[in-house]
């Protein structure tokens, strides 16, 4: 049986996303962990976002080195990949390129990114880095997927600091791509215990404990503004949310 999260791709794109994905798991260094698979793929891939839009993939590589290595890598004959940026866009917290790949002239988004401080905040934790493996069939055609990717939990971290959030949520922004994965994983996890501790106990690593308490009450508080369903969560978590 295919899994759940494949009836959010649609129809026409389905087989080539099946094909990245294999193929990144081909090209992936497990074992020096050269990148890892982040943003909104991973959180459809666990079942978190459950709704049908273009979809695209976002890696986070190690440094540039890895990045020029799996740039430079065989890949399979049938692979077309185009580049829309003539080089790597270097911005002041992050370099990216943009590209598009596609295995039977239908095009999917792929976007190599590097970012120091978030890889080494997503792979700080080498017991959450487990492959996600499944076996999965489209069209006649087998596909094998095995990656590392974000774990869901550190993505809402990474997600409620990140200024691009702020700036939607001051601006009331309530298309927000990353406001609507908060809230996607806040929704699915809030009568979770472990979870609200791990944010809380792993925030530092990107952030004082104090100003994510802030930004993600904010989040939260603005759920109706935003035009999300208020998120009923423990006593105790708004307590910790509060504390000063």
């Amino acid at each position: 049986m295919n899994p759940h999260w494949l009836a959010y791709i649609d129809t026409k794109r389905r087989s080539t996303a099946l094909a990245v994905l294999q193929t990144l798991s081909q090209l992936q260094d497990t074992q020096s962990i050269s990148f890892i698979v982040i943003g909104a793929i991973s959180l459809l891939m666990k079942n978190y976002l459950q709704y049908v839009v273009y979809w695209d993939v976002d890696i986070l590589f190690k440094n540039e080195k890895a990045l020029e290595t799996f740039m430079s890598m065989p890949k399979p004959k049938q692979l077309r990949i185009v580049d829309y940026d003539d080089s790597l866009i270097i911005n002041k917290n992050i370099a990216s390129l943009h590209t598009a790949w596609s295995f039977n002239h239908v095009w999917f988004n792929v976007d190599y990114i590097l970012r120091n401080e978030i890889y080494e905040f997503y792979t700080h934790n080498a017991e959450r880095l487990k492959p996600h493996t499944e076996r999965v069939t489209c069209d006649d055609k087998h596909f094998n997927i095995s990656l590392l990717t974000a774990h869901p939990w550190d993505i809402v971290i990474e997600k409620v600091i990140s200024p691009r959030t702020q700036r939607d949520l001051e601006r009331a922004v309530d298309t927000s791509v990353d406001i609507r994965h908060i809230f996607a994983v806040c929704e699915i996890e809030k009568e979770n215990r472990k979870f609200w501790k791990y944010l809380f106990e792993n925030a530092h690593y990107l952030c004082d404990e104090r100003v994510f308490r802030k930004k993600l009450l904010q989040i939260l508080s603005s759920a109706d503004e935003l035009g999300y369903p208020r998120i009923e969560i423990p006593d105790e978590v708004i307590a910790r949310l509060e504390k000063t």
